[in-house]
Formats: structure tokens, sequence, C-alpha cells
């Protein structure tokens, strides 16, 4: 197998990425790099400290104030609640979450609610579209060793398209009064990475740290689980960017907050509803987040009125997603272009609306598998927070039927696994450690796998 690695740079030279694989040959297709296809891509050295800034007040003015927000830990800042989002075409057919009992654990999950957040961009995704202008992100230098030159250039950040909305019907009711919840989307653009160098094949990774005396091990419990075919939701509530539509809010400063859907995901809904077993279309967003609602502050700030609920907690994670990406035959804005990411809750949480939004201080998103083009085949996998980084390999878009996914959060040895699973998963209850542990090994009888350590 040949692979290849690049050392990039953000902002010094000296701030140098780790080990990049690259299956087969580096090809650039509208400023991203595509290496080949695989069932698996391992991320080490994910976590790292920093801080960002959390929204602590929104108002009606348009005026937005912020506070600082410190994270650490092995997987800071996605050790924190996650919630997980879809866009369309998409079918989701089954998913599971688990976490481990956290017999050990220093701090308990109420961390901030969400909800979605726009982002179009060379890298990346349009979320839970706003209707107000996106601001443009600033400029990074990128430092990167290409057949042997050092070169950089400056790496410039695109806004999202303005995209107009109707405010919902008056006659429409408002979001029930104890579940308050978090505005809507803003856009961020994501990084362009150069060309893998060759060179000689990667050795596999392994741990740099031992396990963090606060970080709990063992078997995993699920905490959430949905079923299409049976119509079954437990521990979790479907959310959309559809507030004033039966609930949530609406307004001509802030425009629309988080909303219940429908079960078909086409608007709001007074109430928490069941998805049924549906295509969402293309540039049509929903969210999933636990079924803990966010009460007396729990989730930091929430934009008034708004649906409000937890994200998913603890240190370790298993994410086990069974869906399809087909064709849909649409044209325009964001056609054919699936997606299913993660977000820390508090990203999306009061807004992402211009500049009242913590997305560009870094408060933490990972792309699952994205296609970055109209049509395209291939899905990428990004890390976008305060170290960015994503494979070059990518993902074979399932346009003709299901696949199972594996998304593992390893706080034991800061890893994070992607990996295509076979047809035979069981959704379990529970899952063994050895069984995840399996998930987040490469195999010696496994060539359709991809190492990446983001920049340490």
């Amino acid at each position: 197998m040949k692979t290849s690695s690049a050392l990039l740079t953000l902002g010094s030279a000296a701030m140098v990425a780790g080990l990049q694989q690259c299956t087969g040959s580096a090809k650039d297709e509208g400023g991203n790099w595509f290496c080949g296809a695989v069932d698996q891509i391992l991320y080490s050295n994910v976590g790292h400290p920093g801080t960002y800034k959390a929204v602590s007040h929104m108002g009606s003015d348009g005026s937005c104030n912020f506070e600082d927000k410190a994270f650490t830990g092995p997987l800071a800042p996605f050790n924190e609640e996650l919630a997980l989002l879809f866009r369309g075409p998409l079918e989701l057919d089954r998913l599971s979450v688990y976490n481990i009992v956290e017999k050990k654990q220093k701090r308990d999950a109420g961390v901030p609610q969400s909800q979605i957040h726009a982002r179009r961009h060379i890298h990346g995704h349009h979320h839970l579209h706003k209707k107000h202008a996106q601001e443009k992100r600033g400029e990074d230098w990128i430092t990167a060793t290409i057949d042997g030159q050092v070169v950089s250039w400056i790496n410039t950040y695109h806004g999202a398209t303005d995209v107009p909305s109707t405010e919902p019907a008056a006659e429409e009711k408002p979001a029930p009064e104890e579940k308050p919840a978090a505005p809507e989307v803003q856009a961020q653009a994501l990084k362009e990475y150069p060309e893998p160098t060759t060179t000689s094949v990667a050795p596999r990774p392994t741990p740099t740290k031992s396990t963090p005396e606060n970080v709990a091990t063992g078997d995993y419990t699920r905490i959430a689980h949905y079923d299409a075919d049976k119509g079954v939701a437990d521990g979790l509530v479907f959310l959309g960017n559809y507030g004033g539509d039966g609930s949530g809010v609406f307004d001509n400063v802030w425009g629309n907050s988080l909303s219940y859907i429908n079960s078909k995901a086409t608007g709001g809904s007074p109430s928490p509803q069941i998805l049924e077993k549906v295509l969402i279309p293309s540039n049509k967003e929903f969210a999933i987040y636990s079924d803990k609602p966010c009460t007396d502050g729990s989730c930091g700030y929430v934009r008034p009125g708004s649906v409000a609920y937890h994200g998913f907690g603890g240190e370790s994670k298993v994410f086990l997603m069974r869906f399809s990406m087909p064709f849909d035959g649409s044209s325009g804005f964001n056609a054919d272009m699936s997606a299913a990411w993660l977000s820390t809750s508090i990203f999306p949480a009061p807004s992402n609306i211009g500049d009242c939004s913590c997305c560009q201080t870094d408060c933490g998103e990972f792309d699952i598998l994205e296609v970055l083009a109209s049509g395209d085949t291939k899905c990428k996998s990004t890390f976008h927070t305060n170290v960015n980084g994503g494979s070059s390999d990518y993902f074979k878009r399932p346009t003709d039927g299901f696949i199972n996914v594996a998304t593992v959060f390893d706080a034991a040895s800061g890893q994070v696994s992607v990996k295509i699973l076979g047809d035979n998963v069981d959704f379990a209850t529970s899952l063994s450690e050895d069984l995840v542990q399996s998930w987040i090994q490469t195999g010696k009888d496994n060539s359709l796998f991809s190492l990446f350590s983001l920049a340490s």
C-alpha cells in the first residue's frame, strides 16, 4: 500500500502536524485533496487544552456578550456533551449512543445544549441554514512541506450565503415554557489541506499518554436508541431549525431558534416526535440530542423561548449508526451534499448568527462523513477545533444501500476512530470493552485503514 504524509503548520513552522497517511495517489479536486477509499480512519493526539468564547447573552437589539470557557482532557473539547447532526439527502435507519458507566468521572454531564450551525465552504457544510448574512472568517497562515520544499500561503475562510426565510404564521403555538434552547445557524469555513508528500509506509501510532486517573474504562452502556423500522426512540429527541413553527421562537433579530421537528422532518412541531423512516432531501437538516432538557442554567446560556436539551455526555463515547446517502437528483445550494457530524452541544446552542457564536473560537465539531461537492461519491472526515485536521483518505458514499458506522471516542488513548462495519451489527443495550477496542484497532488483515495524528 502506497502511503504519504504531510507536515502542516498553522501560524508557525514550529507547530507541526503529525502523521497524515495517504492511501493511493493524492488528487486535488476543487481545493480538497483526496487520496484513496478506506473503511476506517483512526485519529490520534486528538485532545488539546484551550479556551473558546461561549455566548452569555443575546440582546433584543442584536448585541451579544461572551464569557471564556476553558477545556482540557485527552479528547478536549470532544469530552464535552455532543449533539449529532445530519444533512440530506440521507435516510437514518438506526442509531445507538453509548458511554461508559463513569465510576471516576470528575464532572457531571450538564454541559451546554445546542442548535444547528450553518457552514458552507470548500472543506465543509452549511448546517441548519440561517437567514442572516454570515461573517467572513479570518485568515490563517499555512506552512507545508511538499516534495521536500517548504511553502506557505494564506488560507482564507468564507462564510455562508444568505438564504431567505419566511416568518412563521401568527397562530403557531409558542414553545413549552419549561424547555429553553438554542437559536440557530451560522456559517463557518474549513481549511484546505495541501497535498501530502510521498514517504514510506507509516507506522501504527501508539498512545503517548497513560490513562488519566479520572477517565473511566470498561464496558459501554446504551444511553439512547432509535429504530426507524420499529418507530422507537428512547433517550433522545429530534430537533431542527424551525423555531416559531409549533415550538421555539422566531424574531427578526435572531431568526429561528431550535424547535421540535415533525415526524417527516419537514417543519416544526409543538412536542417531541419520532422521526419516520423517510429520506431527508438535499439542504434539509436535523439534530439529535439527549432527552434531558436544559433546566436551571444546566446548559449555560439559552436563548429565551428556545427548545434546549443536553447533548450526549461522557469522556468516552460510541455513536453507532446505520444510514444511507442516496442521490436525490436535486440542483442548487447544497444539492446532493449529504453529511453526518458531531458538535459540542454548546456550539450551536445560543446562536450561530454572525459574530454571536462560539464557532469562530473553536468550540468543536467533528465531521464523520461529509460530501464536499454536489453529487460527489466521496465522504471526508475532519476535525474543527483549536487544532484542525482531517484525513485526505475518504469513505465511499453509501448511495445504493445502508452502511453501519461506528464512531468511537476513546479517552484512555486520546484516539477517535470512524469505521465502516459489516452488515451483521447488533445495536445492543451494551457493548463490551473488547468489542469497542476492536473497532479502534486497525488490524493486520485490514489494508483499508488510514492514520492521522492531529498537530501537537
